[in-house]
């Protein structure tokens, strides 16, 4: 018959055991993302939006090697007009800013099948900044677009002659995924994550006459 300590020491093994398990199996990086909703009455899929952080997460640390366990606060804005409120882009899904994911509709962006990469593009740009690394735009656009591709035609539908932001944008974000696929050619995910880590040692212009033998600005 085992004696009350012996079995208190066995429970407590066995608790710690558990709380082990449980901590393992859970993305530390998830922990530390908070949903906040603009709107009481706006539900969120919050279950597919942890799964397309947990593989974004995944992604971006495949081909950076950077930490992706950072502290992001979601912001979901129930209607466009609450989203220009902010002033962000009329034409844009969501934006990255100080920390927080600024996110349109989530269920409109789920239906047109662009919520995964509209999400995952911004949280490069999060993972990018909490490392402390200083991109040009061009190619932290470019990267994201290379990583997660989305049109911006797809993000916010079809554009007209009059719609001048919204072209320039496009053709900004074109050319930027362009630069970055080409400077991409040959590399393998090694040499990509090497450029990544280099650029958190030195800077960007440093790392890429290192890694693409040409200046870039």
């Amino acid at each position: 018959m085992e004696d009350e300590y012996h079995c208190s020491k066995r429970h407590l093994a066995l608790a710690t055991v558990i709380f082990l398990l449980i901590i393992i199996s859970t993305p530390v990086w998830c922990l530390s993302t908070t949903y906040i909703a603009l709107s009481g009455q706006l539900q969120y899929p919050q279950f597919e939006m942890e799964r397309c952080l947990e593989r974004a997460a995944d992604t971006v640390h495949f081909y950076t090697g950077l930490n992706t366990e950072i502290n992001i606060r979601i912001i979901l804005h129930p209607d466009g007009f609450t989203f220009r409120s902010h002033a962000f882009p009329s034409w844009s899904a969501a934006v990255y800013r100080e920390g927080e994911i600024h996110l349109r509709n989530p269920h409109h962006l789920l239906k047109k099948g662009i919520l995964e990469n509209v999400l995952s593009h911004e949280f490069f740009h999060a993972v990018i900044r909490q490392n402390g690394l200083f991109l040009p735009q061009w190619f932290e656009e470019g990267f994201a677009y290379f990583l997660f591709p989305a049109s911006l035609q797809e993000l916010n539908g079809k554009m007209n002659d009059e719609d001048s932001s919204k072209i320039k944008a496009l053709d900004f974000y074109s050319d930027s995924y362009i630069m970055v696929r080409k400077l991409m050619e040959g590399k393998s995910q090694r040499e990509i994550q090497d450029f990544f880590l280099f650029c958190k040692e030195v800077d960007f212009y440093t790392a890429s006459q290192k890694y693409f033998k040409i200046s870039v600005y």
